[in-house]
């Protein structure tokens, strides 16, 4: 195993790195600082794509040297079975795909079409600009989630709840064309933060922005 010069192996300094991350990413959500949040959630991913990368290597040299023979257990491997943020153990980028995949089946059942243009915008059949964001319930009562800083004509926030619930807010062009200046910017994307008060959702910051209950399942827009 190769080890660092202060006696720990890289896959247990990975380990310990990526456990660090993960708590002040949560100190961050508890404290709303969501710029933090992401910095903290990049690093995370980074921490999983390197343990993938080790985990194939070893794969790729342990076939070659042992092609007869069970390759042995390595740490890279329990370090790949810990479990991440996510209660579903899966990453945001595929809840989010799997989410929006969904959706789009669910409005194909309805009659309403939906392009995809590329990741996360789509294109209506009357030729609307669409963006559609995922986010789960983190926190209770709130979600975060971002799209690429470019021009949407109308942009669904997919709110996956802790129950499972899938709330969908189409937010018709005259309501994103007035709240677009308001969005916090970061890392050429716009964020979109919704938080639950009652039976009231509202975009925050609240002011200038809004409830957004109206546009529940409002698909007019996506025609």
């Amino acid at each position: 195993m190769v080890r660092m010069s202060n006696n720990v192996s890289i896959g247990e300094r990975l380990i310990e790195l990526r456990e660090r991350a993960r708590e002040k990413m949560e100190a961050a959500m508890k404290a709303g600082q969501m710029d933090e949040v992401i910095k903290y959630a990049r690093i995370i991913k980074e921490a999983d794509d390197a343990a993938q990368v080790g985990k194939l290597a070893v794969d790729r040299i342990s076939a070659q040297l042992m092609p007869n023979q069970e390759r042995p257990n390595h740490e890279v491997d329990s370090y790949l079975e810990r479990p991440i943020t996510s209660p579903d153990q899966l990453s945001r980028k595929a809840r989010g795909k799997a989410a929006r995949d969904r959706y789009l089946r669910e409005l194909n059942a309805k009659g309403v079409h939906l392009t995809r243009l590329k990741g996360r915008t789509f294109q209506t059949s009357s030729g609307r600009r669409v963006g559609v964001a995922y986010a789960s319930e983190i926190h209770a009562n709130k979600w975060w989630m971002g799209l690429p800083d470019e021009q949407y004509e109308v942009v669904v926030l997919l709110c996956e709840t802790n129950s499972g619930e899938a709330l969908d807010f189409v937010l018709p062009p005259e309501f994103v064309s007035r709240v677009w200046a308001h969005l916090t910017k970061s890392n050429k994307q716009r964020e979109w933060h919704v938080a639950r008060s009652g039976p009231n959702y509202e975009l925050e910051p609240s002011k200038n922005m809004g409830q957004i209950n109206t546009y529940l399942s409002n698909l007019d827009p996506l025609r």
